[in-house]
């Protein structure tokens, strides 16, 4: 079994991406805009700030939406048949690697 992870990557005709594995044969390529959304809607249902029942996105690159049901436990993420379970101290670390890899940018007018 493959271990989730993002890692930087360059894209042909998009530039600087992230890969975001999740489970063995299933990623998500997200721009860094992609990355820092993820990130922050990862972390916001995880430390209970967000009481959306789902996160989903079309990330631009991927073959596949990221499709996840908020459990009691974690995510459910459903691009997948049968859904692939992410643990709770999981979705923090994922979240914390997207956040790493696309920080903030900082905003000037």
């Amino acid at each position: 079994m493959t271990a989730s992870l993002a890692v930087p990557f360059i894209h042909r005709g998009l530039g600087p991406m992230i890969r975001l594995t999740v489970a063995e044969g299933l990623s998500f390529d997200l721009t860094p805009q992609e990355a820092r959304i993820l990130s922050r809607a990862m972390a916001a249902v995880r430390e209970g700030k967000s009481k959306v029942d789902e996160i989903y996105m079309s990330p631009i690159a991927a073959d596949a939406d990221f499709s996840a049901k908020v459990t009691p436990d974690g995510l459910l993420l459903e691009t997948r048949q049968p859904p692939h379970a992410i643990a709770w101290d999981e979705v923090g670390t994922l979240a914390a690697s997207l956040a790493a890899l696309a920080p903030e940018e900082s905003g000037s007018a």
